[in-house]
């Protein structure tokens, strides 16, 4: 009668646990599914507002190719170095020269080239021209695809690197130092630089907004495109149909597509 009676129980105890598990795992995806579509909510306003692209379309079922459509890709850790500052539009900024013959040297930034692939070419501003903090300062291309990004800190164009322009792939080779873009002259450093990011904040940056896109859209395809592990697929915009790659570039590069 005993053994009986511990049998039960431990019966019991089984059965108890895979009903909590259940009801555990249930209230999780049920609270994932409500900050999805807060998150989705929020980017549609702030498309609204911006005058970026609209999501209306932006749903879970559909978000662009299958695994198997996109291919395996070539995965490559990505790399933020510590001694440059970041924009949040994948930019960064690197200065040199003393206080009053300061420069800055700006690029883009290694997720950048690994989303886009092989660089065709660099289209560049032309020397003296003045950028604004946040507006497009240069535009690279891979195929059919041509991303703009903006420039992390205001000023004049002093310099540009014509090893870049005959050889785009040095972006891709070296992103932070041979495949630098171009330097500026700042005008307002000393307001700006405290909006930009060192690599730690970057990576804490990079990490909410791969967390709160995952949380809105559960899809593999997403995962490809970021990459786990702090790994992203090689070239993976140039495979993206044009709807991902347009919310991709609003809500990654905060830049409208070309």
């Amino acid at each position: 009668m005993v053994l009986i009676l511990v049998f039960l129980t431990f019966v019991f105890a089984i059965v108890a646990g895979n009903i909590i598990k259940h009801w555990v795992s249930k209230r999780e995806m049920s609270v994932a599914k409500t900050q999805g579509a807060n998150f989705l909510y929020r980017l549609q306003e702030d498309a609204r507002r911006s005058g970026e692209v609209a999501v209306p379309w932006l749903q879970r079922g559909k978000l662009a190719l299958s695994p198997a459509a996109i291919g395996q890709g070539i995965r490559s850790p990505l790399q933020f170095p510590k001694d440059v500052y970041y924009h949040r539009g994948h930019a960064w900024a690197r200065l040199e020269g003393e206080q009053r013959e300061r420069a800055v040297k700006v690029g883009l930034d290694d997720f950048t080239q690994q989303v886009m692939g092989d660089i065709d070419a660099v289209e560049l501003p032309p020397i003296g021209m003045k950028l604004k903090q946040g507006e497009v300062a240069w535009k690279i291309c891979h195929g059919k695809r041509k991303l703009s990004q903006l420039a992390p800190l205001g000023g004049t164009v002093v310099d540009l690197n014509e090893k870049l322009i005959k050889d785009p792939s040095l972006a891709n080779r070296s992103p932070y130092e041979e495949g630098w873009i171009l330097k500026i002259k700042p005008n307002r450093l000393e307001e700006e630089m405290p909006t930009l990011m060192d690599s730690f904040q970057f990576r804490v940056f990079f990490d909410q907004v791969k967390a709160k896109l995952r949380a809105a859209i559960s899809h593999p395809t997403l995962g490809m495109v970021y990459g786990d592990g702090e790994e992203v697929v090689r070239g993976i915009a140039g495979q993206l149909d044009e709807k991902l790659w347009r919310i991709l570039v609003s809500q990654l590069f905060h830049t409208n597509p070309n």
